[in-house]
């Protein structure tokens, strides 16, 4: 498997251990350590999970996942100027969250084609393969 985006519910998945991805999210972030799988993502991603955690009751461990995310080795993509504008293009075209847009938006910058995400709003995007959690494990 090339370079793949990592979309911001695998980390809260793998976090909270949810019942439905928390196996296969932890399984990911497992191979990114271990440098078997290669890796992008934005650095919306890491704020993402921080209020993620934070609304969800996990005040305590948003600086400790900050920190575990951006020692991962992954490519992180800035949000600039450049990526905001492409996401408005997408969103023009695709009505789905100006966050996911920002995503798509980094992986074109990224030259990123796949992205790993429970979230199905990025099967709406042309030029976009999205990889269930539970199928990346499925195919180990």
């Amino acid at each position: 498997m090339g370079p793949v985006y990592i979309d911001s519910n695998i980390f809260f998945y793998a976090r909270i251990l949810d019942t439905q991805y928390g196996e296969s999210c932890t399984k990911i972030i497992e191979d990114i350590t271990k440098a078997e799988l290669k890796a992008a993502a934005s650095t919306l991603v890491v704020l993402e999970i921080a209020n993620a955690l934070r609304k969800y009751g996990l005040t305590d461990a948003v600086k400790d996942e900050i920190d575990a995310i951006c020692s991962l080795g992954m490519v992180l993509g800035p949000v600039d100027d450049i990526i905001i504008r492409w996401a408005g293009d997408i969103f023009q075209k695709v009505r789905i969250s100006p966050y996911d847009c920002v995503h798509a938006a980094t992986m074109k910058k990224l030259g990123v084609t796949e992205i790993l995400s429970a979230d199905k709003d990025f099967d709406k995007i042309s030029g976009i393969k999205r990889i269930d959690p539970k199928t990346y494990v499925i195919k180990r």
